[in-house]
């Protein structure tokens, strides 16, 4: 048994005492390039493609599992960066136990807070051609659109929402738990639904 799956039966307060240097090297390891007071609890799946660029700025909080968020229970952290795509996270950023697949461009802003068990992912992941999802394996996946997604400074993602490809949500929103997001959002918005829609503006 390898010395991770050993870690699921020491106590949870001595697993993240292991994993904060350890996902530090692991990240770094990856090609990821990170900036100070980086933490990143338990254990992640992190996948990153050759000619990938992964930048994570300055005070990055990265919960994963083990009931850290009582919201996300168990479930960890994967993160998917395929070849030649860009993961650009900025500084104050906190998540707990995303889903983020990158094919081409994810950028997330300064002080943006992503709530428990929220899926990001730039891409279809599959042709919109039955004929050519069929066949299946790198025919289809590389027949999958991909657009960018933008999310730009302070904005609040709440728990389990989806951030589909295109999207660019403006700086200060808030998008309420469960949404789907399919379309741009402005900036100072509170949106919610699915499909996420503008509910009133936020007003200082």
């Amino acid at each position: 048994m390898g010395l991770i799956h050993k870690m699921t039966f020491v106590p949870r307060f001595m697993r993240q005492l292991f994993y904060k240097p350890f996902n530090r090297l692991f990240f770094k390891s990856a090609g990821c390039v990170i900036g100070r007071n980086f933490l990143a609890y338990n254990r992640v799946y992190l996948k990153v493609y050759r000619n990938a660029n992964v930048v994570i700025g300055d005070n990055f909080t990265l919960r994963s599992g083990d009931g850290i968020n009582p919201i996300s229970g168990g479930i960890k952290t994967s993160i998917f960066v395929n070849e030649n795509a860009s993961l650009v996270i900025g500084n104050g950023v906190g998540m707990s136990s995303p889903t983020i697949r990158c094919n081409e461009s994810i950028e997330i802003r300064d002080n943006v807070n992503i709530g428990a068990l929220v899926t990001i992912i730039d891409t279809d992941s599959h042709s919109l051609d039955y004929r050519i999802r069929r066949i299946g394996g790198e025919t289809d996946t590389k027949a999958a659109r991909n657009k960018p997604i933008l999310i730009e400074e302070d904005c609040l993602i709440g728990a389990h929402s989806i951030i589909l490809k295109g999207v660019t949500i403006g700086a200060r929103s808030i998008i309420g738990a469960g949404s789907v997001v399919t379309r741009d959002i402005p900036s100072d918005s509170i949106a919610a639904g699915n499909p996420c829609k503008v509910i009133k503006k936020i007003t200082n």
